[in-house]
């Protein structure tokens, strides 16, 4: 290396030392470059095997080793859980609810930013979200804040570290699941980019599901071996060829026609299907609708909301259950955005700046129908003065002015000429 080049290489470490997080962002995202370690991971392919109770002990031992603890079991134990249908959907329940919820970026007057909260409306924030609350679920969970437009220099999209790339309990992001070394993102230059959500011994709430879901994996298993070998009738051949070559030729049309099953017998050829067996199903499709039951106990608080024949009172009971859920869902949410995200944004990207004073909060104002503003107008005119503007503004109408023939109703007058009753009344 010349002398030229040394200088050179000098004065440039020196200009980078100097950069602040967000100018050195910008230099990155204009060169194209990307520093993310969920792009530098050596990702394996995932292969779906069946999981058992064994599997599931053997993964949480290795999860809580006191010394070396390595979720790489774990990671593929709750994708395989993850398969079930009905677990899968009461989780997205839970994470919906909070999609959908309205917020607002306030500042400490408690005063609404809409150009601040609009930030937020992004693909990326909803991951954000459903990575958050994934937590409850899977235990401690690693969210990557990195990749910037290279235009706006907003963030572009949220990662997820997956549990077998990182070790919670040592701070690193490794490259292959099972390395005892890494990229530490609890301190250092890595430290604004990543948010840990969940303690460090945190397994989830599928590690306890875990039982009950593998239950009903074996229940539906045992369903379909019955299915095969007592729902399909057996094919019955008889004939009076005593040829080998002939009975030959009707055992590979058997077997062509159904896998098994079947019978060859000798005399004249008959071909006749058996009857099917008639046990009973329920057995199977019980044991299904209990772990559904419980699964459902556990993540949403009762199975109230997924029976369908649930009446409306224990409905209704069912899903302030829920609510209960919902609210401890976004009182994590919000406190991990105050306390973590909404500082990361502003050290690390140039356009969150104006976050400066302002905190997130959700939007609770009750929504209001029209039936009700109807009810609510008709309730109030006949004894009150209402602003055209204000009903103008929440009906949708543009109220004009008052015609002078309108009226106001009033209680209604007894009829003189009503006939009377008997008694005169």
């Amino acid at each position: 290396m010349g002398l030229r080049d040394t200088i050179k290489n000098y004065f440039k470490s020196e200009i980078l030392q100097d950069l602040t997080v967000q100018e050195a962002n910008i230099l990155a995202a204009a060169k194209g470059a990307s520093n993310a370690k969920s792009k530098h991971l050596e990702y394996e392919a995932e292969t779906m095997q069946a999981q058992t109770l064994k599997e599931w002990k053997q993964a949480i031992a290795m999860a809580t080793d006191p010394e070396e603890p390595n979720r790489q079991y774990l990671e593929k134990l709750y994708k395989n859980l993850l398969l079930d249908n009905h677990l899968s959907s009461i989780i997205d329940s839970r994470i919906l609810y909070c999609q959908r919820s309205p917020f607002k970026i306030v500042n400490e007057k408690g005063d609404d930013n809409e150009e601040l909260s609009y930030l937020f409306e992004r693909t990326w924030f909803e991951d954000f979200i459903k990575y958050t609350l994934m937590s409850r679920f899977q235990g401690a969970t690693l969210i990557e804040l990195f990749e910037v437009n290279k235009e706006t220099l907003e963030l572009l999209e949220a990662d997820e570290i997956p549990a077998s790339y990182f070790n919670a309990k040592k701070g690193i992001i490794i490259k292959t699941p099972g390395d005892t070394t890494g990229w530490p993102y609890k301190e250092g230059a890595l430290q604004p980019y990543y948010i840990q959500v969940g303690k460090n011994k945190d397994l989830g709430m599928l590690a306890q599901m875990a039982p009950i879901v593998l239950a009903k994996k074996l229940g539906m298993g045992s369903w379909l071996d019955y299915v095969e070998k007592y729902g399909v009738p057996p094919l019955f051949i008889t004939t009076d060829r005593e040829d080998d070559t002939y009975f030959n030729k009707l055992l590979n049309a058997a077997k062509n026609f159904k896998g098994n099953g079947f019978m060859v017998g000798r005399g004249n050829d008959k071909f006749e299907v058996g009857q099917v067996g008639n046990g009973n199903p329920d057995n199977f499709d019980k044991l299904a609708v209990r772990c559904n039951d419980e699964m459902s106990k556990r993540v949403l608080g009762g199975s109230g909301l997924t029976d369908e024949k649930a009446y409306v009172g224990s409905s209704e009971i069912q899903f302030r259950l829920a609510k209960d859920r919902f609210e401890s869902d976004k009182l994590l949410l919000k406190n991990v955005i105050n306390q973590q995200l909404l500082p990361r944004l502003q050290k690390i990207h140039t356009a969150y700046s104006g976050l400066n004073g302002h905190y997130f909060e959700w939007d609770n104002s009750e929504t209001e129908t029209r039936e009700g503003i109807r009810e609510m107008i008709t309730t109030l005119a006949p004894h009150f003065e209402l602003d055209p503007e204000e009903v103008s503004q929440k009906t949708g109408f543009t109220i004009l002015g008052q015609k002078e023939n309108s009226t106001i109703p009033g209680p209604g007058k007894e009829d003189p000429n009503k006939k009377k009753s008997v008694t005169g009344k």
